[in-house]
């Protein structure tokens, strides 16, 4: 890949099947919570204050609630799509295990928020195609739009964005796994905007500062959240785009064509992230444009690991814009990874595993 503006260490290898940044420490702190609280493991009892709901989670905000609660939501997604794998042929079922699999890490990741008085999630008692699409219509949706915080936090929207875009894309390879034809249109991740948000049609701002572009650098200001992680996917988008400009320079004349062709869509990928942007802002390429020490020798590897430092920038971006610009980059975000997974069926955004054991 190239450096990140400003420079930043470069990583030395890659697993296919990979987790963002964010995974280890989330799901350590969540591992954490739960021991406290039983967020992930234990489900909260009674409700609110009169019912005798725990003292921890009267205290916390609505935030931290709503957060809870759609973890819950999750949780009984992915018991309806784990009951359906187990009446599912084969070929279905897998696809059917692998959305319960990303449904339940999502829910441990957020943990979960349920009181007595609350019905379980209906199970199905038959596998049909319908119940299948059903299913995955409801996972669409739930990946459509977030709660509606009161504040704006990196870490929350960032993980929230990551389960969002992945539980879609399984629901997505489940209805392709029935192999017919379905009229099925599907809610794209984090799409949905409503009421006022509907209204607002406000470009994102420009980067207050540069050296915000180091993705290690904190943002410290809430209103320099959104500006920033849309700068920072347009300089990984500019950074992909010159190795791929260096590699059909330098390689292999039978590989230009694919190479020119990434070019021509990750090109529309980046105007689109582009028009969301205010229109006085700084063009980003000229510092995206930094190899590391040796990096021509290197431009295959470079290049297939700034393709996922893009995918990677483009959902925390979506998770931290909203209204119209937020549909923008969103729609742009869920083309770049629907083609990851295309071609490469292990390419995930959350890492498969045993999460919360």
């Amino acid at each position: 890949m190239t450096e990140k503006s400003p420079h930043s260490a470069r990583r030395t290898d890659r697993q296919v099947r990979r987790a963002p940044g964010w995974i280890a420490p989330v799901l350590a702190g969540a591992v954490a919570v739960a021991v406290t609280w039983g967020i992930g493991s234990t489900i909260f009892r009674g409700a609110l204050v009169e019912r005798g709901l725990p003292e921890q989670v009267n205290e916390a905000s609505a935030d931290a609630r709503m957060t809870w609660e759609y973890g819950a939501k999750l949780a009984d997604l992915a018991s309806q799509a784990q009951a359906l794998a187990q009446l599912a042929p084969e070929d279905n079922a897998s696809r059917l295990s692998a959305l319960a699999t990303s449904l339940s890490q999502g829910s441990a990741v957020l943990g979960e928020l349920r009181f007595d008085d609350q019905e379980p999630a209906a199970l199905p008692q038959t596998f049909s195609p319908d119940a299948l699409v059903a299913l995955a219509t409801n996972v669409a949706d739930a990946s459509s739009a977030m709660p509606a915080f009161a504040e704006p936090s990196l870490s929350r929207d960032s993980k929230l964005a990551q389960i969002a875009f992945q539980i879609n894309l399984d629901a997505r390879s489940a209805v392709a796994s029935l192999g017919e034809e379905r009229d099925v249109d599907l809610a794209l991740p984090l799409s949905a905007v409503s009421g006022e948000e509907e209204q607002k049609d406000q470009p994102v701002a420009c980067l207050p500062n540069e050296e915000l572009l180091d993705p290690a650098k904190e943002i410290t200001e809430a209103q320099n959240i959104e500006p920033t992680a849309v700068a920072r996917a347009l300089d990984r988008g500019y950074a992909l785009d010159f190795l791929l400009q260096l590699t059909a320079a330098r390689g292999a004349d039978s590989a230009k064509e694919a190479v020119e062709a990434r070019r021509s869509e990750l090109g529309r990928q980046l105007r689109g992230l582009r028009a969301a942007v205010d229109e006085q802002c700084a063009d980003l390429r000229e510092p995206a444009y930094a190899l590391p020490e040796g990096g021509l020798e290197d431009l295959a590897a470079l290049s297939a690991e700034a393709e996922g430092d893009f995918a990677d920038a483009l959902v925390v971006a979506a998770g931290v814009s909203d209204g119209a610009a937020g549909a923008k980059i969103s729609a742009v975000a869920f083309q770049t990874l629907n083609g990851q997974q295309g071609s490469n069926e292990e390419y995930r955004i959350l890492e498969t595993g045993e999460v919360g054991k």
